[in-house]
């Protein structure tokens, strides 16, 4: 496939984590869940989640105190859609203890080996979610390898620090092209593409990489 202007910027995945989206199975299910935290760093993450969960079908939301750890090991295994707005924490010196923020606590990439959450697609609209670091033997630990090892098929995450406003925009344009049936990599590019018409700088409209399957 060929696009003509900006294309969602995936890295190559080490044989691994490439072997982990392989593996994943197809979810047949319907429901989606979004999940939002905000603070007063970002305020339109609540704007945010309700124009998200408006646009998904058979959306659970959840926002604040009630985005739970609980909610998500409830809600997510049989969800076809996961969205989760927060801040996400990249530990270089221990990739391991790389997190996002829930409700009332941090959810890690160590806890994410011990989730089942096998999602058609899972976005972390958030704060560098998709950075990794490389270790030797060539094995990439972040949140993108936990995602995927707990049954992930594709991610949508973060390579930095997000504009808040124009990323409640951003994810608007992507469902938007989603729910028209665009796939991801064209609706990824159509909602860069749209960002970019209102925000020049790649800060804006090119945070996002998507990861996994087309």
């Amino acid at each position: 496939m060929h696009f003509k202007g900006p294309t969602p910027m995936t890295p190559a995945p080490s044989a691994s984590i490439y072997a982990l989206c392989q593996t994943s199975k197809e979810n047949t299910f319907s429901d989606s869940l979004v999940m939002g935290i905000a603070d007063a760093q970002a305020p339109s993450i609540l704007d945010e989640v309700h124009a998200v969960s408006d646009l998904l079908p058979n959306a659970r939301l959840f926002v604040g105190a009630d985005a739970t750890e609980d909610a998500l090991r409830t809600y997510g295994p049989s969800s076809r859609i996961v969205h989760i707005a927060t801040h996400g924490y990249f530990r270089q010196d221990n990739p391991m203890f790389s997190s996002i923020r829930l409700g009332s606590s941090y959810l890690s990439l160590y806890d994410l080996y011990h989730f089942k959450l096998p999602a058609e697609l899972v976005i972390l609209s958030g704060c560098a979610t998709g950075l990794n670091v490389v270790q030797p033997g060539d094995e990439q630990i972040g949140l993108v390898r936990g995602l995927l090892q707990a049954g992930a098929q594709s991610l949508v995450l973060s390579l930095w620090d997000v504009h808040d406003h124009s990323t409640k925009e951003f994810m608007i344009a992507f469902y938007t092209r989603l729910q028209q049936g665009d796939s991801k990599p064209v609706a990824l590019q159509g909602a860069m593409l749209e960002l970019r018409r209102r925000y020049p700088h790649p800060y804006y409209w090119a945070p996002f990489t998507l990861i996994g399957k087309a």
